[in-house]
């Protein structure tokens, strides 16, 4: 039981557009699919990270908050640089097989995500306080791969269905760039109005 919510936990956190699945669809129509498989690989490693260190330092966090409050900011810098980058981004064919801006940006995205603390706290407050959750490092860390697993089943989803639609619409890479440049604009100004509401 405790697994299945655990996947379903994983599945559900990126199931919404945000800044992860939005890169992996956008990677997923500008790239070779071995780069934006290694990119969901990379988001669902950082996953089980988070979930696991969030898990883990629950006491610590709770009582840490202006660390919440800086994790907060950083996510609207990194949400508006994004957003004014992407917006203005013009896609162009890449033969090599570097890594793009795309892929770059999506792995900065994966690494300093810090909207994944106040989720993974309050889930795992909720689930150690109904005894669903051991706080054992083995528990923890067992639970925090099968949320990485179905965090990367939602975005391996997001890759195909998202491509296959984007083809059927025939929607040109810069309105989409523009799309998801806009989203990571609106990003910023909604973490920056809750910050300033929570003060």
């Amino acid at each position: 039981m405790l697994l299945l919510l655990a996947f379903a936990l994983g599945f559900v956190g990126y199931l919404p557009l945000g800044n992860i699945n939005l890169t992996v669809l956008q990677l997923s129509m500008e790239q070779q699919k071995r780069h934006w498989q290694a990119f969901i690989a990379f988001a669902a490693l950082m996953e089980f990270i988070y979930c696991y260190a969030c898990i883990s330092g629950l006491e610590l966090l709770r009582r840490e908050t202006q660390l919440i409050v800086m994790f907060n900011w950083s996510a609207v810098i990194i949400f508006l640089l994004l957003g004014i980058f992407t917006f203005t981004h013009t896609e162009t064919v890449r033969p090599d097989s570097r890594l793009s801006p795309g892929v770059k940006r999506g792995i900065l995205l994966a690494v300093f995500n810090p909207l994944q603390i106040p989720f993974w706290m309050v889930w795992g407050v909720y689930m150690m306080q109904n005894g669903w959750l051991q706080s054992s490092a083995i528990s923890i860390a067992l639970f925090s791969f099968i949320c990485a697993l179905g965090a990367a089943s939602i975005l391996y989803i997001y890759a195909l269905a998202g491509k296959k639609v984007v083809e059927k619409l025939n929607v040109n890479g810069n309105i989409l760039n523009r799309f998801i440049g806009s989203i990571f604009i609106l990003l910023a100004v909604y973490e920056t109005i809750k910050i300033i509401y929570h003060l």
